[in-house]
């Protein structure tokens, strides 16, 4: 394959892939637990007792079936030194095992040999309220207490002997809940059976049948009202519940907000492949954090706004089905269930709440110079789930791909990731999702990777235009924001308007200043960057018509202006100088002082984007003059 990339890259290929390597070495240790496990899991059985009525205290045993995969004396389990195993068995007989920090070895006299083989640990306690974003929590809301947890990144282990791992998902899974007969108690996959054990005491049992990623097992006790749903699918007359679990007082609201999520159900599930888990269920259950959290087949949510909707559904697709399969791909996650965020708003509210939607994400990634999508520190939570670059840079890099590629190449690209052997059910990772582009797209990806997942920044660009008669010369000047990108190959996308009509020309500079002259058939009195919302990048454009200057008998330059705009007379001195804002309230107006010359320059700097309309006279003509402040 012919592949072409810039200088830049080439000379610097040998440093950027040997400091990514050892990166990648750093953070593969960090990612995954420090126990040593020795084996992949196949099946869980869990149960748990819990009231929040009576506090946060966890009584549990859980049996892990698992394969030996070499010879060993000891099989390791992550689970926080601070909760209190009462024993562990292998089938009827107890078992040794000793604890390291946050692990257990579970010993067995002799050696556990290769093949299958189970153990079942009987454990109580307090769970700590830590690891990741709660990983277990009580709490109360209006109407009751909730127990709910949250484990990811780190936080399975705080309340759940398991293996904690992106290496090895969880085959099979079996639920039972334990909690008081006013509670109702929401899990993984299907509720198969539920039934009352005494006067205090009701059991749940949920079943999945699907591979689910340690962090995205969960559970959640309250006092919760139940309805259900159904999603019907645009390509079967099949349908599928969509289970609710919401607080008492938010029962009316929540039927009607959710209802949307249906709808989104279809879109996906038309774009990409098939909802993942279409023989169970999704649902939602509320929670008390302030968000939301895509629990494998059921999302908890702290309300059921379009947006969250979209976010957690999404992840049933780019984070549940395939997972991120080190957190340093975790924009595979977060970028994708951002923007498909945008996809369902285009899909249901139209082309301009995209948009809107993009732009809003543009300008908060654009409030600071730096940072990649690439995480250089998976410890640290709060910079490795990183609104401004893991989620929205991460989905603006998926949206420019979509716009480099075509809407048939991506999509295809994205079925195509999804659907890989190694990654449907399992986990995905970057260089994956790019050589499923590639394939779709036959475009060799590697400069746009570097430029946008491991660079940081994005370019500033100051955009110059003229015209005389067809001619329309236009001046290219980018500041990258960052060292890491000597320059963003972007396309810039200029929309020219005058005399009633317009024209969308994208130009594609390769040099930091680049220079390009066009032919058009009208007088254009105003440019616009990017319209459609395809770029990021931040942009000020500035420019005039040299034939409307002669023409006219007072023109302003720049215009727009952005600190300050000068109103020169062709024609005599200036008398009078008066700005108007759109309401046709004076917001200016030249002081004597600054009269008597051809020209006057306007403090725009401290007013607010938009169109303003200048009224001057000098000692031969009174006019009216547009004038437009950039932001």
């Amino acid at each position: 394959m012919l592949c072409w990339a810039p200088a830049w890259a080439q000379t610097e290929d040998d440093l950027l892939c040997a400091e990514k390597e050892r990166l990648i070495h750093r953070i593969h240790g960090r990612a995954n637990s420090g126990t040593a496990h020795g084996y992949d899991i196949d099946y869980y059985r869990c149960h748990w007792q819990v009231n929040p009525k009576n506090g946060p205290y966890l009584k549990g045993k859980v049996m892990a079936r698992f394969e030996v995969l070499q010879v060993t004396d000891s099989i390791g389990l992550d689970f926080v030194a601070s909760m209190q195993i009462d024993s562990i068995k292998r089938g009827n007989q107890h078992i040794p095992y000793e604890r390291n920090g946050d692990a257990v070895y579970v010993k067995k006299p002799g050696s556990w040999a290769i093949g299958w083989d189970s153990v079942e640990v009987f454990y109580q306690g307090n769970p700590s309220n830590n690891g990741g974003f709660g990983s277990y929590a009580w709490d109360q809301h209006m109407t009751g207490p909730v127990i709910h947890t949250l484990s990811q990144p780190y936080g399975a282990k705080f309340w759940w002997p398991c293996k904690q791992t992106l290496h090895d998902k969880i085959d099979s899974i079996d639920i039972y809940i334990y909690t008081d007969t006013g509670m109702k108690a929401g899990s993984n996959g299907l509720l198969v059976e539920q039934w009352v054990q005494s006067d205090t005491q009701a059991v749940y049992h949920w079943k999945h049948r699907y591979p689910v990623a340690t962090y995205l097992v969960a559970m959640a006790v309250s006092n919760y009202a139940e309805y259900t749903q159904y999603a019907h699918w645009s390509t079967s007359k099949d349908s599928m519940p969509m289970l609710n679990y919401v607080f008492p007082q938010f029962r009316t609201q929540s039927e009607i907000e959710t209802r949307e999520c249906l709808y989104m159900l279809r879109i996906f599930d038309s774009l990409f492949t098939e909802y993942p888990f279409k023989k169970e269920k999704y649902g939602h259950a509320q929670f008390t954090w302030g968000g939301g959290m895509e629990h494998q087949t059921m999302s908890f949510m702290v309300n059921f706004s379009f947006d969250l909707l979209a976010h957690e559904l999404a992840h049933m697709w780019f984070g549940d089905m395939v997972t991120c399969g080190s957190w340093q791909d975790l924009w595979l996650n977060e970028g994708f269930a951002t923007y498909l965020n945008g996809i369902a708003l285009e899909n249901m509210r139209g082309t301009e709440a995209f948009q809107l939607h993009m732009r809003g994400l543009r300008f908060q990634i654009c409030s600071k110079d730096g940072g990649s999508v690439f995480p250089k520190d998976t410890l640290n939570v709060n910079s490795l789930f990183d609104g401004r670059l893991t989620y929205r840079k991460g989905a603006w890099v998926l949206h420019m791909l979509r716009d480099q590629l075509g809407d048939e190449a991506f999509f295809a690209a994205c079925r195509d990731y999804l659907q890989a052997p190694d990654n449907a059910y399992g986990f995905g990772y970057t260089p994956e999702f790019q050589a499923a582009l590639e394939r779709a797209s036959g475009r060799n990806l590697d400069t746009f990777i570097q430029t946008w997942y491991y660079g940081e920044g994005f370019p500033y660009l100051d955009i110059a235009w003229k015209q005389r008669g067809r001619r329309m010369s236009v001046e290219v000047k980018q500041t990258p924001a960052h060292a890491s990108v000597p320059l963003f190959y972007i396309p810039v996308p200029l929309k020219f308007m005058g005399q009633g009509r317009d024209t969308l020309i994208r130009v594609y500079p390769y040099e930091l200043t680049e220079s390009f002259v066009l032919d058009l058939p009208f007088a254009v009195d105003s440019v616009a960057f990017d319209p459609e919302i395809r770029v990021l990048a931040k942009a000020k454009v500035g420019g005039v018509n040299l034939d409307a200057l002669q023409a006219e008998p007072f023109a302003v330059l720049p215009n727009p202006a952005q600190d300050i705009a000068a109103l020169v007379s062709k024609s005599g001195q200036l008398m009078d100088v008066q700005v108007y804002d759109a309401l046709g309230q004076l917001v200016w107006q030249a002081e004597t002082a600054e009269l008597g010359s051809v020209q006057v320059d306007i403090p725009v700097k401290n007013w607010s984007a938009g169109t303003y309309l200048i009224r001057a006279s000098d000692e031969n003509f009174v006019s009216c003059t547009k004038l437009i402040k950039r932001p």
